[in-house]
């Protein structure tokens, strides 16, 4: 799939997601051919021509503005991660000229979001291979921090290596934080 046909998916989905109801604009009758919003109530809410909303909608941001951007996620009432996501399209269509790959069927319906959980594979120098659990937190002394804590699964081969550099780290602090002597001078030919 290419960008274009990206950012038309994008837009087109969620437009629909949105109903005039939920976008504070007045229904008149049932009979709507489309589900959502209609290009003529978006471009209402996001203060753009039909025609320019159009094109966009059709793929083609080539000197779309932040601006007009920002007004079309407040009229499709996006989140973050959806404003990022389309922020982000309009971006790579204007520096992509070669179809990419065919992107699945998930990635076709646009159900952006921001990462706050998951699974970390690392690998660690001393006790190898380790599986953690993430979870994010926004620290509210500092907008745009954010703390990550890991966890591993209780029992688990990770969780006994977590025990095993703790107590490496533990043995550190009882000298005087340092290895041994013996283990960091390289031997030497009697020199």
């Amino acid at each position: 799939m290419d960008t274009k046909s990206e950012i038309r998916e994008f837009l087109t989905s969620r437009r629909a997601k949105i109903t005039p109801d939920q976008a504070g604009l007045p229904t008149y009758g049932d009979n709507r051919r489309v589900p959502g919003l209609r290009r003529e109530e978006v471009t209402l809410l996001a203060g753009v021509s039909v025609d320019y909303y159009t094109r966009l909608e059709r793929g083609n941001t080539n000197g779309v503005s932040d601006s007009v951007l920002g007004a079309l996620a407040r009229a499709l009432q996006l989140d973050d991660a959806e404003r990022a996501h389309l922020f982000d399209l309009a971006r790579s269509a204007q520096t992509t000229a070669s179809p990419r790959r065919r992107f699945r069927t998930r990635w076709a319906a646009h159900n952006v979001r921001y990462h706050d959980t998951g699974v970390k594979q690392l690998h660690h120098l001393i006790v190898g291979d380790l599986s953690l659990t993430f979870e994010t937190m926004q620290l509210s002394a500092d907008d745009g921090l954010v703390m990550f804590a890991y966890t591993a699964e209780p029992g688990s081969k990770s969780a006994e290596a977590l025990k095993l550099l703790g107590s490496w780290a533990a043995t550190l602090d009882q000298t005087d934080g340092t290895p041994d002597q013996a283990e960091t001078v390289p031997a030497t030919d009697g020199a």
